[in-house]
């Protein structure tokens, strides 16, 4: 092979290895997509439990309240939620009073003695206590007692359980919803519903009749007719405003100071009196800071916060504690 063909192949080795060096390696395979592991969730917490005392409902004598596990007899209609037709208060909202164990201690009804000293009195707004127990519930509220119409007292919660009705009077109170459609301004449109609620009859008198939409009104004793202590509107001023309103039945001021009196017998820091000046008048509006830190008795919603109004300004103070000092004799 002569010289010149030995160089051009010689050439061609070199240009073939030198473009070989220039080309990519060949492409890897993708990666095969990874599947993320799924998240871990933590069991749900078990709820808190809820105390609800073993009592045997067969053991009262159907006038009883119960505190802390124990019976004390009020002398009129107590229908408690171990009872059929009672509205048990345990199914959303209770929890027990502030610092007091679950189950409860030994003890625990000698200090819940010590730590109650106040009794709120509210008027429900609904007008029956089954739709008073119905919108509590709904709202994840509670009270300790409802009042109904025809004198019925409903027990929903032992007494040792704080009850969501008044802000800074539940550590240390009791409460109750009194049957009642509550007070209004006379021009406002809520108005209206005291002349759907309440007729005269036939004698003149003012009597409730309840609308037939309510199916159900849940009143224990049979025909029962509300008939409020006075007949007509009654008018008064609380907290400034000026209001109209019907008052309660005979039977839920007679049932109240059963109920009054025996609250004061079972918890001795409760005052058995209600807020008024020297001159025996009523404290229409909120208490102060300090007086109402001071204070201890019993008392209305308003004097609790500015912005409530309740027992209203049909609730006869005066009436109700003669009453319950009668019954303390």
């Amino acid at each position: 092979m002569c010289r010149a063909v030995k160089a051009i192949l010689a050439a061609g080795v070199t240009v073939a290895l030198l473009l070989g060096g220039c080309q990519s390696p060949p492409a890897k395979p993708p990666p095969k997509p990874v599947t993320p592991a799924p998240p871990v969730v933590p069991p749900p917490a078990p709820p808190k439990p809820v105390y609800i005392p073993k009592i045997d409902p067969a053991s009262g004598k159907g006038d009883e309240i119960i505190v802390a596990g124990k019976r004390f007899a009020t002398g009129t209609r107590v229908v408690t939620w171990l009872e059929p037709g009672g509205y048990d208060g345990h199914a959303k909202a209770p929890v027990p009073r502030a610092g007091f164990a679950w189950p409860p201690a030994p003890d625990e009804f000698a200090a819940l003695r010590k730590a109650v000293d106040q009794f709120v009195l509210h008027y429900d707004g609904g007008g029956l206590s089954r739709i008073c127990f119905n919108t509590l519930q709904d709202r994840k509220l509670s009270v300790h007692f409802l009042l109904d119409v025809d004198g019925t007292i409903y027990q929903t919660l032992d007494l040792r359980e704080r009850a969501s009705h008044a802000t800074i009077a539940n550590d240390r109170s009791i409460g109750v919803e009194i049957a009642n459609l509550g007070a209004h301004p006379e021009k406002g449109k809520e108005r209206a519903i005291l002349d759907e609620w309440y007729k005269r009859d036939a004698r003149g008198n003012t009597v409730m009749r309840i609308p037939a939409t309510i199916k159900n009104p849940g009143i224990r004793t049979p025909g029962f007719v509300a008939r409020p202590v006075r007949p007509g509107l009654v008018r008064g001023v609380v907290q400034g405003q000026a209001l109209v309103q019907y008052d309660f039945t005979p039977e839920q001021y007679a049932a109240l100071a059963k109920l009054t009196a025996t609250l004061g017998r079972v918890f001795p820091n409760l005052t058995l009196d209600y807020p008024h000046g020297k001159d025996g008048r009523l404290i229409a509006q909120v208490l102060s800071q300090g007086k109402y830190a001071e204070y201890h008795g019993v008392l209305g919603h308003f004097h609790v916060q500015t912005n409530k109004v309740d027992p209203g300004p049909a609730f006869q103070w005066k009436k109700l504690f003669e009453a319950v000092k009668r019954e303390q004799k």
